[in-house]
This record gives C-alpha cells, structure tokens and sequence, in this order.
C-alpha cells in the first residue's frame, strides 16, 4: 500500500491523476503538464511535495555532525539561513542530496530527498557525537512550494508578510497556520517551500490557491515538477546519483568548502585532475532524450541519459547526461529507440 500525502482528498477534489513516486501516491498532474510548466514560469504553481524527507537535527554539537557528512560549514552559516549540499559516503560518493535551515545555534531542519529520511537519518546517527538528536518527522510534516514569479504577492496576501530571501527562512503564520517558510524551491523561479504540521495542510494549501486564483497560480504535479527542474539544470536524486557517483562527477564540485574535513575528503582529491564522467546538458533539435539512453561521439559509446525530456520552453528535447571525452559545443548522438539522434553538449541552465 503506498504512502499518501495529507492532501491526498484535496487532490483527488481537484481531478488530479496520480503517479508512483518513492513509495508514495503523488498527483503527477491536474489535467496538463504543460500547462502547469507554464503556468510556474508566468505566474505562479503551487505543489505539494509532502512526500519529501523531514529530519530535526539538534544538540550542541549539530553543527558538528552536519559538516562531517556534507562539505559545508554549518558551524559558520548564519542562523537564519539554508544551505544546498550533499551527504556523502566515506567513499566521496553522494547517497543523497539535501538543503538544511539553520533555525538555531544547536538546532537544524534537514531535508533530504522522499524515501530517503531512514538511509540520512542513520547515517547522521553514525557519525553523531554525544548529545546530538536526530529526530524523523516525515510523516507529521507537510511541505508545500509556492513558485514562480507572483508566488511573493500571493504569499503576503495569505499571510500578510514579506516572502524570505533566496535561502534565508523564517518562521511564518500563514493563512493563520505555524510554518517554516524557506526562500527556496526546485524550478529556479522566485518562490518558497513552507513546512507545516501535516494536520494542518489542506487549510493553508485552498487558502494559497484561492488568494492565486486571479494572478494565474494552480496546482501543480510531478509531472512538472521534473521538465522545469530539468530545464534548470537541477540533479534528481534517483538519477543523476545512481550508482554511486562524487559531486565532482555530479557538477558539484561548487559545493565543497575546503576548510571543512568531511567524509570522503580523501577520495574526492584524488579523483581532482583525473579522467572521469562528468555531467553535462544536452539539446537535440529532433527526438526527446529518455533516462537510460545511450550517448555516441563518433560512433563510440561515451555515457548514458540521466534525465531526459522535451523543454517546453524551448520546443526541444533536453538532458543530463554522464559522458567522458566530451566538451560543450561537441557534437554527439543519442540513441533513441535504436535510432543515432543527433544532439549538442552545452552548458545548463537550459533555461
């Protein structure tokens, strides 16, 4: 039986047509995933992604914990502020990728990605020293993203406050509702991502659409959640760190704070300077590119599709893609159904 999320009435209300996802029930689309795509880039959508993880980590030495499993210097973030990373394997290898809120001195909201609150949370255990508490509350927690360029005025309507700045967050009545409300999002558009009690979700979310209604916002499912991700840029989690990959080869590289002795420190340096895979965008005039594919440069396997799909935006089929021997501007073949497509390495964003 798979998970629901505490909107699930509420999505079934509005026509919504459902879709496995990391042992979860989750609307993948309320009639058009292009529609929705468009209507985040113009307007504003609003998600629910309660099928994300939700860990708590307190205690004096939180920090502490925190920078040995990411490398990033949580010590050194502001309280009130968020901050993108990996957590990393002794081997330098990403078992998932995160954001965490530094709400307090000793205390920090960790979210990683759906169906992976249990591998983070022992994990952080494992190298937790005395006196850290890392507490699971994916299942009372619900989080819903306002996103697009009028999610702040809708916001402020609902709540009556400014939008947090981009990765700041902030405590936050909304629609007369206790939330955790980040200036954070996964489409690269102006938004928020707020963190509520689960019980209390179905009230905030109709009360969110209902001050968007006239400025064009409406629900929005996975479905588009993936393409405007996906024109970004954006790594997802099941993709592009399947099999065991460093955020050196992951595009990453940006991520790693040099003054911090995380795990995997060791392998990462030895992998700098080496011939390795490395993620890289792909654009093809004809053909839409799929997860899996195989990629050629002159008529020689060189990697494999990640992430593929056609770009609304952009009227043209786009991916991520793991090759070696490839530079942007080269020019490449994408195997689809058994077909050479041919297909141009570029930087991302696409969009």
């Amino acid at each position: 039986m798979p998970l629901r999320s505490p909107l699930h009435a509420a999505h079934v209300g509005r026509g919504a047509t459902f879709t496995g996802f990391a042992g979860y029930e989750m609307p993948v689309h309320f009639g058009s995933i292009v529609e929705e795509h468009m209507a985040v880039r113009q307007a504003a959508g609003l998600f629910d992604v309660s099928h994300m993880s939700n860990l708590w980590v307190t205690g004096a030495h939180a920090a502490a914990v925190l920078s040995r499993v990411t490398p990033s210097d949580a010590a050194g973030l502001a309280v009130g502020k968020a901050k993108y990373t990996v957590v990393l394997r002794e081997d330098g290898t990403i078992l998932d990728d995160a954001i965490y809120y530094k709400t307090a001195e000793d205390r920090f909201f960790l979210v990683p990605n759906a169906g992976r609150n249990e591998d983070v949370a022992r994990h952080l255990a494992a190298h937790a020293p005395e006196g850290v508490d890392v507490e699971d509350v994916t299942r009372g927690t619900a989080i819903l993203a306002l996103q697009g360029p009028r999610a702040p005025d809708v916001l402020a309507a609902a709540s009556g406050d400014a939008a947090p700045k981009p990765f700041r967050v902030t405590s936050m009545d909304v629609a007369g509702v206790a939330c955790l409300v980040g200036g954070t999002g996964y489409t690269g558009e102006k938004g928020v991502e707020l963190h509520l009690a689960a019980d209390r979700a179905v009230g905030v979310w109709e009360r969110l659409l209902e001050e968007g209604a006239d400025l064009g916002v409406r629900p929005i499912g996975l479905g588009a959640r993936d393409t405007l991700r996906l024109e970004k840029g954006y790594c997802l989690a099941g993709n592009e760190f399947a099999g065991g990959r460093t955020p050196l080869e992951a595009g990453l590289g940006w991520l790693i704070d040099r003054k911090v002795d995380f795990l995997g420190r060791a392998a990462i340096e030895r992998q700098e300077g080496t011939d390795h895979d490395r993620l890289v965008g792909l654009v093809q005039e004809k053909g839409v590119p799929r997860h899996g594919y195989a990629v050629h440069k002159g008529g020689k396997p060189i990697g494999t599709v990640t992430s593929g799909s056609l770009s609304p935006v952009l009227g043209k089929g786009i991916a991520l893609a793991y090759l070696r021997g490839a530079d942007v501007g080269d020019a490449v073949e994408v195997e689809v159904r058994g077909r050479p497509m041919a297909a141009s390495v570029v930087k991302t964003p696409f969009v």
